[in-house]
């Protein structure tokens, strides 16, 4: 079992580790993108295209580069962290069923759950390196529109080029594309590098402990619970389950364990995103960890904010968006400077959404991450210089 805290930190290093690579791509983009200024507005045409050209190649190339420089460290950082949490995964499932004098086999000798755990490395190694693949490809898209836009801006006379420039820089701060799914949708890197480590591992852990229930004969699964959990996940948290089909034991009915969670789907149980887990259950001898009135609070609106109840979920949402916004004008800022313009406006909103975040964290009782607020490249020295300029409006 992996508390729902645990998963809720566990992807921090593989997404701090690609906040650096969107953040260090994003300064590269702003520095061509601030190429502009070199061209005169009555550029031709033809001299005009060979430029706009060399400058796409040469950002694909660099959107390579940096790939590449991550590589090994993104693989090291995965494999850590599927290996740590599937330690945890067993150590914490094998002590329960110890306590009911069961005598689960030694991890490092068991070929089948070892087999398993490489499985599940190379799956979500996989996922990774297909996402990535498409990376090069989506930035150059997203830096090839964002050219487009401000040459056509600053060639109509609608703005100059330091404007130009600027919403060009702060238009991709805010959101710039850095991978494509198969379906067609994108996303930023740091989402989607967020989401596949958590759901791989997860979902690797998940079957381990499907494995490890086998071996010793556990037919019974009680699945965790947290505040905050989506909608469609609290209708089964913090309940317990049969595997291989519903059944009553003991007057008490009890339902499939993957069909009333969804598990083994995107949307259910250790699916895209999913903070819950679970652990073996022995009717007549475990005790639940939560019981229906616990289950309710965990549902309920308790959270007062302006005036208003919400629940811990709505709440966690609202954060959220806040320190997307902290994070996005950290962006904006560091995109700015690179491309060498006045950097004031943007400092002025990050002393904003700084001061709102910390007041809403304040206010409802929660805490600040800095894995979901930090920007690669922005320090004490960008931190100082941002305060200095936002005094200055």
């Amino acid at each position: 079992m992996l508390t729902p805290d645990y998963l809720d930190t566990l992807p921090d290093a593989a997404a701090e580790l690609w906040q650096q690579v969107e953040d260090d791509i994003l300064q590269d983009v702003a520095r061509r993108i601030a190429a502009l200024d070199e061209l005169d507005p009555l550029t031709p045409t033809a001299q005009w295209q060979a430029w706009r050209y060399e400058q796409i190649r040469a950002c694909r190339q660099d959107v390579l580069s940096t790939l590449a420089r991550y590589s090994n460290r993104s693989r090291d950082v995965i494999r850590q962290t599927l290996l740590n949490a599937a330690l945890e995964t067993l150590a914490n499932d094998d002590a329960l069923y110890r306590a009911v004098g069961l005598e689960p086999s030694p991890i490092e000798s068991n070929q089948a759950l070892n087999n398993l755990l490489n499985a599940g490395y190379r799956q979500t190694l996989g996922a990774w390196q297909n996402l990535t693949a498409t990376t090069a490809h989506t930035v150059t898209g997203e830096f090839e529109r964002a050219l487009d836009r401000a040459w056509l801006q600053v060639s109509s006379g609608a703005f100059s080029y330091d404007v130009a420039i600027r919403r060009a820089v702060d238009g991709l701060a805010a959101h710039m594309d850095g991978v494509t799914y198969p379906s067609g949708h994108k996303d930023t890197l740091e989402v989607a590098v967020r989401r596949a480590v958590l759901t791989g591992t997860s979902q690797t852990c998940a079957k381990l402990q499907m494995a490890r229930a086998e071996e010793v004969g556990c037919e019974f699964f009680e699945v965790s619970a947290h505040a905050g959990a989506r909608p469609e996940h609290a209708l089964w948290q913090g309940k317990v389950y049969h595997i291989g089909g519903a059944i009553e034991l003991d007057g008490v009915w009890y339902e499939d364990f993957e069909t009333a969670t969804g598990y083994g789907t995107g949307p259910g149980l250790c699916g895209w995103n999913c903070r819950h887990s679970f652990y073996p259950f022995f009717p007549g001898v475990s005790r639940r960890l939560y019981d229906e009135a616990a289950l309710e609070k965990l549902a309920a609106k308790t959270v007062e904010y302006g005036g208003k109840m919400y629940t811990e979920y709505e709440i966690s949402q609202m954060q959220r968006a806040l320190e997307r916004r902290v994070r996005k004008y950290k962006r904006r800022y560091l995109g700015e400077d690179a491309a060498g313009v006045d950097t004031t406006r943007a400092s002025a909103r990050l002393r904003d959404v700084r001061r709102a975040l910390n007041d809403f964290v304040s206010a409802t009782g929660g805490k600040l991450s800095a894995a979901r607020t930090d920007a690669a490249g922005f320090g004490a020295a960008q931190a100082r210089r941002t305060n200095r300029d936002a005094k200055s409006i």
